[in-house]
C-alpha cells in the first residue's frame, strides 16, 4: 500500500478519533432543549399555583362576605357585637379582595412570562430540528466523501482487500508460470546443438 495513503488514512483515523472524543453536539442541542421545557413547565407551574392561591382567597372572600351579611342582619335586629363583628369580617374581606387583585396582577404577569417562555421552547425545537437535520446531513455527506477518497475504515478495508487479492493473483500467477515452465517438455536437438561436441 502506497506510504501517503497510510499517511492520509492514520491522520483521518486521529481526526476522527479526537472528534467523537469530544461532546457530541447533538446531546448537547437535546439537553438543551429538555431544560428550557423544564423551564416552561415550571412557569406554568407557578401560574397554577398562583391561581390556586387566588382561588382559595375568593372562597375564603366568599365566606367572609357570608359571614359580614349574617353579622349585619343580627346588627339590623339590634346586635351591637353583631354590628362589630360584621365590621371586623368586612375588613378582613376588603384585605382579602385586595390580596385576590394583587394575585390577579401577578397572575397575568405571569402568564405573559410562561407564554414567552413556551414560545422560546417552541422556536428552540424548531432550531433543533433543522440543525439536526443539517447535522445528520452534513456528517452523511462526510462519511460518503470519506468513502470516495478511500478515507472512510470500511474503504480502507476494501482497498486493503483489493491489495490482498492482486498480491495473491501475481503469486499464483508466478508460481503457476513457474509450474508451467518446469513442466514444458525440455527439447533435446535445440538444447544438444549447443554442446560442445566430443573429441
Amino acid at each position: 500500500m502506497n506510504p501517503i495513503v497510510r499517511l492520509v488514512r492514520y491522520l483521518g483515523d486521529r481526526l476522527n478519533g479526537e472528534l467523537d472524543a469530544r461532546e457530541d453536539p447533538m446531546r448537547a442541542l437535546e439537553a438543551a432543549y429538555a431544560k428550557e421545557v423544564q423551564t416552561s413547565r415550571e412557569a406554568q407551574r407557578g401560574v397554577a399555583e398562583v391561581l390556586t392561591g387566588q382561588k382559595r382567597l375568593e372562597l375564603e372572600a366568599e365566606s367572609l362576605r357570608l359571614s359580614a351579611e349574617r353579622h349585619a342582619a343580627a346588627a339590623a335586629a339590634g346586635d351591637e357585637r353583631a354590628r362589630e363583628r360584621a365590621g371586623f369580617v368586612t375588613m378582613q374581606r376588603e384585605r382579602l379582595l385586595e390580596a385576590i387583585d394583587d394575585l390577579r396582577a401577578q397572575r397575568v404577569l405571569l402568564e405573559a412570562t410562561a407564554e414567552k417562555i413556551r414560545q422560546r421552547a417552541e422556536l428552540f425545537r424548531t432550531e433543533k430540528l433543522a440543525l439536526s437535520a443539517r447535522y445528520a446531513a452534513a456528517k452523511a455527506s462526510a462519511r460518503a466523501g470519506e468513502h470516495i477518497t478511500g478515507l472512510s475504515d470500511e474503504a480502507a478495508a476494501a482497498a486493503d482487500a483489493v491489495e490482498r487479492a492482486r498480491d495473491a493473483a501475481r503469486d499464483v500467477l508466478a508460481r503457476a508460470a513457474a509450474l508451467a515452465e518446469l513442466a514444458a517438455p525440455v527439447n533435446l536437438k535445440s538444447n544438444v546443438s549447443h554442446l560442445p561436441k566430443p573429441q
